[in-house]
């Protein structure tokens, strides 16, 4: 072995980067940090440190006790089973039931074996209770709470615990599992007890050194008490939680590091000062929900935001009245020179009767020109009625764009015209980094715009959202698309809003509407490939 590899240091490193890409992301690689484990002595202790470190299923922190002690886990298979790092006999597959239980009491040996085990963890992640998936019974992760007279806690160096399962009767675990080591606490639930709400007030006084905390669905009735707790943080990174009152307020405002918020306004929110105040927020990312646009806009009262990204999402439909003070009060409470990205939604309404009550002008939008930065605008959810002449007016101050999306979301069971070719042209010169454009787009007159706006070109833009554009002329339109946006590879267009699935001729029509989209998106495609061939017949390269 060469002299490196005895070194402990250089093992963690790479230990620490034995990763894998899977469908929720990069983790480590549990198949090859067990194998390594296996190698030798100087390896061992070292990977299973690593292996150990982050457990992501909860059943697995009773996978380290020997086999007649607890059932398998019957759904694992594959990369699963060498996560835990403990074969499992094909015979024990015929155990029914998938909740991992205890076969018999726990013995002296056992809880030594555990806890040098737990010792190792630094994450640990209880996620919801699925009968279609395995799990650790109730009454296995209660057994664990005792640590068999040891005056140690289970897990002194556990950093980061996520929090998903909504038994009531494991709160005596979320309770044993928080602790002063921890640096991110992540919970969500859809029920909350009693006992959840008084659990949770301790946690700013038990977990002094938090830093990033993540609570997405509180009642309002938690409002006060989650301000309290936010209050005894100080190295706080990431907040995602219910709206709080304006001395936390004032609190978050101070912190240096804080580089995430995340607030959920309710219904009935006031901040109700003994004085006007003025909050500045100087952050990275900032998202903000609430019930209606009324909501949103008390919470944004106080408040001055440097932000580069921010996100705001209204639950329910809001009038053009509305919507044009919610998009008037960003430029007013937003700096305009820090944000980059903005996304807007809204709740699509339940009847579409008077489609002119939600119909937003180009007008509304203008004030959005001040963000001269932006690189990414989202506001397909909304209605909006614009002009070539108002969209090319509206893009000129977002030279660095490129993300746009307007008003492509949903059918608003109204015939009107879109923005023409010669628009898109427009929008393309003015916004030449752009990458992803939606657009209702007007696709009556692709031959004339051909001739009128040869020469832009948009070597970026992969990816169009056409809006309900209809296609009448499969050649005609894909030639001018592949002309102007010669690199296109996925064309979408908008799914009805009311679509009657047991009507065959409306699925039809919408099939038939996507199908013919798709031809002229596999046109493009073929007419860059015949291209790229005849300039390698020519030159001997790409």
């Amino acid at each position: 072995m060469h002299a490196c590899l005895q070194i402990s240091e250089i093992l963690q490193v790479i230990f620490a980067n034995v990763t894998e890409v899977t469908a929720s992301g990069v983790q480590p690689s549990y198949t090859t940090l067990y194998h390594l484990a296996l190698t030798c002595q100087t390896f061992r202790e070292l990977a299973l440190d690593t292996l150990w470190a982050h457990i992501q299923a909860s059943y697995a922190l009773v996978m380290c006790l020997p086999q007649n002690a607890r059932s398998p886990p019957i759904d694992l298979i594959g990369g699963d089973l060498s996560m835990l790092g403990i074969s499992i006999c094909r015979s024990d597959m015929a155990i029914t039931g998938n909740m991992v239980r205890l076969l018999r009491p726990l013995v002296d040996d056992d809880w030594v074996t555990f806890r040098k085990y737990a010792r190792k963890l630094r994450s640990l992640t209880f996620k919801k209770h699925d009968v279609r998936h395995c799990g650790l019974h109730d009454n296995v992760a209660l057994a664990l709470l005792d640590s068999h007279a040891s005056p140690s806690p289970s897990f002194p160096l556990l950093h980061e615990l996520y929090w998903y399962d909504m038994r009531d009767v494991l709160l005596p675990c979320l309770h044993h599992y928080i602790s002063a080591s921890l640096t991110r606490l992540v919970i969500h639930s859809e029920r909350w007890p009693l006992a959840m709400v008084d659990l949770l007030a301790g946690v700013g006084k038990a977990c002094p050194k938090i830093k990033e905390f993540r609570c997405s669905t509180p009642p309002a009735s938690a409002c006060t008490m989650l301000s309290d707790i936010v209050t005894y943080w100080d190295d706080l990174e990431i907040l995602e939680t219910v709206a709080v009152n304006a001395q936390a307020l004032k609190h978050l405002a101070s912190l240096k590091q804080l580089r995430e918020l995340k607030m959920l306004v309710p219904e009935g929110y006031s901040l109700e000062p003994t004085s006007p105040f003025s909050v500045i927020f100087s952050v990275d990312k900032i998202s903000m929900t609430a019930p209606k646009v009324e909501h949103l806009l008390a919470f944004l009262a106080p408040l001055q935001l440097s932000a580069k990204s921010a996100q705001l999402d209204i639950k329910t439909a809001p009038n053009a009245v509305d919507l044009g003070q919610l998009l008037s009060s960003i430029t007013e409470h937003f700096k305009f020179n820090v944000l980059e990205s903005l996304n807007v939604g809204v709740a699509r309404p339940t009847d579409f009767a008077d489609h002119a009550l939600f119909e937003l002008t180009a007008s509304a939008l203008r004030g959005l020109r001040a963000f001269t930065g932006l690189t990414n605008l989202n506001l397909s959810s909304m209605h909006i009625c614009i002009t070539d002449d108002e969209i090319i007016d509206l893009v000129s101050a977002w030279p660095q764009m490129k993300h746009l999306y307007l008003d492509t979301d949903r059918s608003w069971e109204v015939t009107r015209l879109g923005v023409t070719f010669l628009g898109l042209a427009g929008v393309l010169e003015r916004c030449p980094k752009l990458r992803s454009l939606g657009i209702n787009l007007d696709t009556t007159a692709p031959s004339h715009t051909h001739h009128q706006y040869t020469g832009i070109t948009s070597e970026q833009l992969t990816d169009l959202h056409v809006g309900y554009a209809e296609c009448n002329d499969v050649e005609a339109i894909g030639n001018l698309l592949a002309g102007v946006c010669p690199n296109l590879s996925h064309i979408y267009c908008m799914r009805p809003v009311n679509l009657d699935y047991e009507d065959v001729s409306t699925h039809y029509t919408w099939f038939e509407g996507a199908g013919t989209w798709k031809k002229v998106e596999n046109f493009i495609i073929q007419s860059r490939r015949e291209q790229l061939t005849r300039q390698w017949i020519y030159t001997g390269r790409f």
